[in-house]
C-alpha cells in the first residue's frame, strides 16, 4: 500500500515540526521553512523512516549527544552543510528527496505518522509498520471529535432550556468518556 501525501499535509508537519523545537540547528531551521514555502519542492519531499536505496536523502538527527546532526546524500556524495542542501534542492527540483527524521521525541506522533512514505523496494510498507499505531490514533481522533460534538450538543441544550435533552446527552458524553479505545 503507497501512502500520498499531500503538500498541505507535509507545510502542515513541518510547521507543526518546527513550532516543537525539536530542531535547533539555525540552518536546517531555515532549508525546513524554505521548503515549507514551496509546493513544487515540496511535491518532491517525501518523509520516509528509512534511506535504502534512495539517490537523494536528508537526514536530521536530534538524538545524538555530540549534538544536532544534518546529513544531506545525493548519489552517494555526502555534506553536513544544509546550506549547499539547500542551494541543491533549489538547482534541482526533478528528482525526489527522501528525509529521515532521527528524534526519539516525534516518533509514534500522529503528526510524524501522517507524513510517513513507504520508500521505493523497500518491502515492510509504513501501514504495516505503524498500522496498529495509526489505527489507534484514528480511534482517539473520532473519539475527540464525538466528545466536542457531544460539549458542542449540551451547551445547545442548556441554552434552550432542555433538560431532558441535557441529561441524555451528558450521559452519551459519560459514557464515551468511559469507553477506551
Amino acid at each position: 500500500m503507497n501512502q500520498i501525501v499531500s503538500v498541505t499535509q507535509k507545510k502542515t508537519f513541518i510547521k507543526w515540526l518546527l513550532d516543537q523545537k525539536v530542531v535547533k540547528n539555525r540552518e536546517t531551521v531555515w532549508l525546513l521553512n524554505y521548503l515549507a514555502g514551496h509546493d513544487q519542492l515540496l511535491g518532491l519531499i517525501h518523509f520516509s523512516d528509512n534511506l535504502a536505496g534512495c539517490n537523494r536523502t536528508i537526514t536530521i538527527s536530534t538524538d545524538n549527544p555530540t549534538g544536532e546532526i544534518f546529513t544531506y546524500v545525493k548519489h552517494h556524495v555526502v555534506t553536513h552543510d544544509p546550506e549547499k542542501a539547500f542551494h541543491d534542492l533549489r538547482l534541482n527540483q526533478e528528482e525526489a528527496v527522501f528525509i529521515r527524521l532521527e528524534c526519539r521525541s516525534i516518533h509514534g506522533l500522529p503528526e510524524y505518522i501522517d507524513v510517513l512514505e513507504d520508500t521505493p523496494g523497500v518491502h515492510q510498507s509504513v501501514h504495516e509498520k505503524y498500522g496498529e499505531a495509526a489505527e489507534h490514533v484514528a480511534g482517539a481522533a473520532e473519539k475527540a471529535c464525538a466528545e466536542k460534538r457531544l460539549y458542542k450538543a449540551i451547551n445547545e441544550t442548556l441554552d434552550q432550556g432542555d433538560k431532558e435533552g441535557f441529561y441524555h446527552l451528558t450521559a452519551e458524553l459519560k459514557t464515551l468518556k468511559q469507553h477506551k479505545h
